[in-house]
């Protein structure tokens, strides 16, 4: 009886990340529609306050409205939220104020980690 409770709590732990990854359910992931509105939210705002403070009237890029086309998100995967975070305070941040939102997008959010079935951030890399 104890063989079985261990094995079915070591397949339950080995399988975990399969089961709960691919379908949002653990904390550190967010679906991307979730990631594209906040890429595209951090961009809108970077370039209202740019262009406030430099030109003096608010103006929004067309490139802001396809911020999350730029940083190739897909919709339908999940990505890991510690990158998500970093790429938006990157958009929002210094790096957005002095090299603009679309720059910013370019260099911070171009290679935003998936999660997937049988891979991603749970499994390590060799």
């Amino acid at each position: 009886m104890l063989k079985k409770i261990l094995f079915v709590a070591l397949a339950f732990s080995l399988t975990n990340c399969l089961v709960l990854n691919p379908v949002g359910a653990t904390v550190d992931r967010e679906k991307g529609s979730e990631v594209a509105s906040r890429i595209t939210d951090a961009a809108i705002q970077t370039d209202l306050i740019n262009s406030t403070i430099l030109v003096g009237r608010p103006f929004i890029s067309i490139y802001s409205l396809i911020a999350a086309d730029i940083a190739n998100i897909d919709s339908a995967k999940y990505y890991v939220k510690a990158d998500v975070d970093q790429c938006v305070s990157d958009i929002k941040g210094f790096k957005g104020f002095v090299l603009g939102s679309v720059i910013a997008n370019i260099l911070s959010c171009q290679d935003l980690k998936t999660d997937g079935y049988l891979t991603g951030d749970p499994f390590p890399t060799f």
